[in-house]
C-alpha cells in the first residue's frame, strides 16, 4: 500500500482510503487536506472508498495515514510491515544507536 522513503511516505496507486472523516477532524486542516487530495484528483471515489489514482508522496508517514484513515493518526505506529511490525519498529528503532 505504501513505502517509507528518504523524501517521505509514498502511498501507491490503487491503494484505498476511507471516505468519511471522523467527527474530531471536521473543520480542521486535516479535513481540508483530504478534501484537497480529492479536488486535485489524487483520491477518486470508487464504490465505498476512495482510491489513489497515482503514487503520491506525503511529507510524513502521519500525513499519509491521515489521508488514508480520515482521522488524526501517528503514521509511525499505523503503518505496518507485512509481518505486523510498525514503521517505527522497522525504521526508526532499527537505526537508533544502542546505549
Amino acid at each position: 500500500m505504501g513505502e517509507y522513503t528518504s523524501e517521505g511516505f509514498v502511498v501507491h496507486k490503487g491503494s484505498t482510503a476511507r471516505i468519511d472523516n471522523v467527527a474530531s477532524i471536521k473543520g480542521t486542516s486535516q479535513e481540508r487536506f483530504r478534501e484537497q487530495l480529492v479536488t486535485d484528483g489524487v483520491l477518486q471515489l470508487q464504490g465505498k472508498c476512495y482510491v489513489f489514482t497515482r503514487d503520491y508522496l506525503f511529507s510524513s508517514p502521519s500525513m499519509a495515514a491521515i489521508a488514508v484513515l480520515g482521522r488524526s493518526a501517528n503514521g509511525w505506529i499505523e503503518w505496518k510491515t507485512e509481518q505486523g511490525q510498525t514503521l517505527d519498529g522497522a525504521k526508526r528503532q532499527a537505526i537508533a544507536p544502542t546505549i
